[in-house]
C-alpha cells in the first residue's frame, strides 16, 4: 500500500515521524501557542497541531495549541499574556505588539508569495458587476476585527463611494462562512481574503466557478508568527529558526500545508505598523 492510500491521519502521523524524533522533553512548562479563529476552531486546532508536534521535536519542549471562540474572545486572552506563542491576523499582531508587547518573528507564504489581498465577491448569476451595484445590498464578512476580509475589504467599498449606512454588513465569524453566506443565495456581496478558495471546506462546497470577483485590493503581508516580549531572546531564536525550517524538513511541506502555506520565512514589526490606519480604535463602526 503506497502512502497516498493511507487515511489521512495516518499518513500526517507518519510525515511528523519522518520529520526526527522527537528528543527528549526538557521538563519545562509546555509552550501555549495561540491560533487566531480565522476558521473555526476545531479545523484551528486540528491543522495547526501537526506544525506545534513539529516545534516539539525541533525545541525538545511541548507546544500547546489553542484559540478562542471568536476574535474578540483571542484577544482578551492575547492581551493577557496568556500565549507565549501567536498566531494572529495583522491589524490584531498591530494591536498585540501595542497593547501587550508581542514581536513578529515570522510570517506565511505560499508558492508565489508572502503577501495577501482582500476581495469582494459575488455569484455569478447575481447580476453584479461593480461595487456601485451593491448600493442597499447586503454583504456578508467574517468577523468585525477581521483585517483582511472586513476592514481592507470595507477600503475597498470606499474607494466606490460606499459609506456607511450605503450597504447593510452582516458578520458571520470568519470568512468561509461569509462566502458560503453569498454563495448560498443568503447576501449580494461577501468580503474574504484570497486564500479563503484553497481551504479544504471552501473546494469541496464552492464551485469557483460560480463566483465572480468584483474587485480586489493591494497586497499587504502575510499572517504573522509573535512571540511575548519577555521571552528569553535565545528562546525565541530557536522558536523562529524551528519555524523558518520547517519547510526544509522532510516532510515538512505537507505540516505546512494544512495552514495553507508552503514556508514561513522571517518577519519583524516594521512590516505591520504600516497597517495601524486600519485599527479599530478611532474607525466609524457600521451599524
Amino acid at each position: 500500500m503506497t502512502l497516498l492510500r493511507l487515511p489521512l491521519v495516518l499518513r500526517l502521523l507518519i510525515l511528523l515521524a519522518a520529520l526526527r524524533v522527537a528528543p527528549a522533553m526538557s521538563g519545562e512548562p509546555a509552550l501555549r501557542f495561540g491560533v487566531f479563529p480565522r476558521w473555526n476552531a476545531q479545523t484551528m486546532v486540528r491543522d495547526f497541531t501537526p506544525l506545534a508536534h513539529a516545534l516539539e521535536m525541533q525545541l525538545g519542549r511541548a507546544v500547546h495549541i489553542e484559540t478562542a471562540k471568536d476574535f474578540g474572545s483571542f484577544m482578551q486572552k492575547v492581551y493577557a499574556h496568556d500565549f507565549d506563542i501567536v498566531h494572529l491576523n495583522q491589524l490584531q499582531y498591530f494591536q498585540a505588539h501595542e497593547r501587550a508587547g508581542y514581536r513578529a518573528i515570522a510570517k506565511l507564504c505560499t508558492a508565489s508569495t508572502c503577501t495577501i489581498s482582500a476581495l469582494l465577491v459575488t455569484r455569478m448569476d447575481s447580476g453584479l458587476h461593480s461595487l456601485a451595484q451593491l448600493r442597499g445590498k447586503t454583504i456578508a464578512f467574517g468577523d468585525r476585527h477581521a483585517m483582511v476580509s472586513y476592514l481592507l475589504a470595507r477600503s475597498l467599498l470606499r474607494q466606490a463611494g460606499l459609506q456607511n449606512g450605503d450597504y447593510t454588513p452582516v458578520f458571520t465569524h470568519n470568512p468561509p462562512n461569509a462566502l458560503l453566506a453569498v454563495y448560498n443565495g443568503a447576501v449580494a456581496a461577501a468580503g474574504v481574503g484570497s486564500p479563503v478558495f484553497d481551504q479544504r471546506e471552501i473546494i469541496k462546497r464552492v464551485d469557483r466557478e460560480r463566483v465572480r470577483i468584483l474587485a480586489e485590493s493591494a497586497p499587504i503581508p502575510q499572517l504573522p508568527f509573535a512571540v511575548r516580549g519577555d521571552l528569553d531572546a535565545g528562546l525565541v531564536n530557536r522558536i523562529r529558526a524551528a519555524l523558518i525550517a520547517i519547510s526544509h524538513q522532510p516532510g515538512g511541506r505537507q505540516v505546512l500545508a494544512r495552514i495553507g502555506a508552503t514556508r514561513l520565512v522571517g518577519a519583524d514589526d516594521a512590516e505591520y505598523t504600516v497597517l495601524s490606519m486600519f485599527a479599530i480604535k478611532g474607525q466609524p463602526r457600521e451599524k
